[in-house]
């Protein structure tokens, strides 16, 4: 029961804390920020920008006073070697050309759904803006679904549980209850904490996301912009294929098990 207060109590903590910040700093930015400039209109995300820039540091300041922890050493910061890095890199790929295919199919990009709209809001910033996002943003994140959440879960869980759980928090608190998008980041999730477990480092999830919502932003802009049905199922299909291989490569160059896996207390793979 100790170990099971102790993770729901870390939960809140990091739940509360995020809300927290990211409702005072939207309330912020769109009353007195947002008007002044027409700049922000295209450049819309620099609000996540500002809410990852004072919202790591908050978390780092809570963990290390609340709990008396490192939280880079607790989401496990650990270097990797360039084959894993490739394999990231590979998978993140995969996941942003599906995407882009996803989001063209006329029935996704129709107004029933809002794809199009938060593809929208993401890649018409501008490219220094974005690139500014792309690795903040992403830094931010994965430690705190993937380096923190999940782990905690894994305290008292079995890792598979804990993927799913970590995931379903993941879609429901990014797309705040939308079902088509909370399924689409609980996809994601899934496959980014994997990518944490097997090679045992949060900057596995890390490489893949950039690697995926770079991908995304480049083929936005400068890909084809076809919407022929046929050719945006073919290339999901071999999305899915580059996907797939990166996740085979990703199982059979993982570390071996004997290797330390976490922090103590927290379950291994």
């Amino acid at each position: 029961m100790k170990a099971w207060g102790i993770m729901l109590a870390r939960v809140a903590v990091v739940i509360g804390l995020y809300f927290g910040w990211f409702f005072t700093v939207t309330t912020l930015f769109f009353d007195y920020v947002y008007p002044r400039s027409t700049w922000f209109e295209r450049n819309t995300v620099t609000v996540i920008i500002l809410n990852d820039m004072v919202g790591l540091p908050l978390m780092l300041l809570a963990w290390r006073l609340l709990f008396k922890e490192n939280l880079f050493k607790a989401a496990q910061f650990r270097l990797m070697n360039g084959k894993s890095v490739a394999i990231a890199l590979w998978i993140g790929l995969g996941a942003g050309l599906f995407t882009v295919a996803f989001s063209r199919l006329p029935a996704i990009a129709s107004d029933k759904y809002k794809f199009r709209e938060l593809f929208d809001y993401l890649n018409r910033a501008e490219w220094y803006v974005f690139l500014i996002f792309l690795i903040l943003g992403n830094i931010y994140k994965e430690t705190l679904f993937r380096g923190i959440l999940m782990n905690e879960f894994r305290r008292v869980l079995p890792v598979w549980v804990a993927i799913i759980i970590q995931g379903v928090l993941y879609g429901a608190l990014f797309f705040l209850g939308d079902i088509p998008l909370s399924l689409y980041g609980f996809l994601g999730a899934v496959i980014f904490a994997l990518l944490y477990v097997w090679f045992k480092s949060i900057w596995a999830p890390i490489t893949a996301q950039i690697a995926c919502q770079g991908s995304q932003y480049v083929l936005w802009h400068y890909g084809p912009q076809t919407t022929e049905v046929s050719l945006m199922y073919a290339w999901m299909i071999l999305a899915v294929g580059i996907i797939t291989a990166g996740i085979f490569l990703a199982v059979k160059h993982r570390p071996s098990a004997s290797e330390p896996v976490m922090t103590k207390g927290v379950t291994s793979a």
